[in-house]
């Protein structure tokens, strides 16, 4: 039996007792195991190889040899999940000579590509899409698409591998080759990022702009409220002038700035309060001036 059968079938006949204190195990390659069987070498040939392989053609026409029924299949794959349970139909090999004669219940391996978790997701559904163009067509054991599945038994699925068998190819595998369809992929998902960040920022953007604009004005108001503060302090005509003079500085700085006509309501606000503070320092001077002369 060779080493690779041996790993599959040694845990089933350790379960029933068999073992190699009690059975003598001959580790033969197929050709010389086949012989040895046919020759009366050997009581049994255990062999995991696909069913339309010749050897295995020509053991199941051969009268001298008897293909086994496994009657406890169905337990086997409840203790082993890597075993999977098939059932060879009557006549399926040679409806004429009807072979086999009768339905025959049969063990497997379950066969699983596996890759490394580093494994670029685009290769991953490549080796997906190429599994499935291989395996997915119908045969005696199976309809069509029943291979490859999207569970495994003792490995988890990667989930580029699931979305192509539940989906089938995207719409830039149909219509592409895959080394443009990944190029773009990538220019696809750069420009939905792009999107993502840049349509918030343009929303945003006036928000922001309003609230700067507002700030700058806040700032003048503020020495609005000053000039107008220091206003009441005011003893002579000079110090009139200098909170003038700071003023006209305050109204440029305004200009300056140049305020969007959307924010227009916010430039004759504080417009408006410049030449209210104007008109009382022209009032608080002309006040100085006259208390002046009458005391001269």
């Amino acid at each position: 039996m060779p080493a690779a059968t041996r790993v599959v079938i040694d845990p089933i006949l350790a379960a029933h007792g068999v073992n190699p204190d009690n059975t003598t195990m001959l580790p033969l390659a197929s050709p010389a195991a086949a012989k040895a069987l046919k020759d009366g070498e050997a009581d049994v040939f255990v062999l995991i190889i696909e069913l339309n392989a010749p050897l295995v053609q020509a053991l199941l026409r051969d009268a001298t040899v008897r293909l086994m029924s496994v009657t406890q299949a169905e337990a086997l794959t409840r203790v082993y999940p890597f075993l999977t349970r098939l059932v060879l139909p009557q006549g399926v090999i040679d409806f004429e000579r009807n072979i086999p004669a009768n339905d025959v219940s049969l063990i497997a391996d379950t066969q699983a590509v596996l890759v490394r978790k580093t494994l670029h997701p685009e290769l991953v559904y490549l080796l997906a899409q190429t599994l499935s163009q291989e395996h997915s067509g119908a045969g005696i054991f199976q309809r069509a698409g029943d291979f490859p599945r999207v569970t495994d038994p003792e490995f988890s699925v990667a989930q580029n591998a699931v979305d192509f068998y539940k989906n089938g190819p995207s719409l830039l595998d149909r219509y592409l080759p895959f080394w443009i369809t990944n190029y773009a992929k990538r220019i696809i998902a750069l420009m939905a990022t792009v999107i993502v960040i840049v349509l918030p920022l343009f929303s945003s953007a006036p928000k922001l702009y309003r609230w700067l604009v507002e700030y700058r004005l806040s700032s003048m108001y503020r020495r609005l409220r000053i000039i107008e503060a220091s206003l009441q302090k005011c003893a002579s005509p000079s110090e009139v002038s200098a909170l003038e003079a700071e003023l006209e500085s305050v109204d440029r700085e305004i200009h300056l700035l140049g305020v969007p006509m959307q924010h227009s309501a916010l430039f004759f606000s504080i417009k408006s309060h410049l030449d209210d503070v104007r008109a009382h320092l022209g009032s608080s001077r002309a006040k100085l001036l006259s208390q002046r002369t009458k005391a001269a």
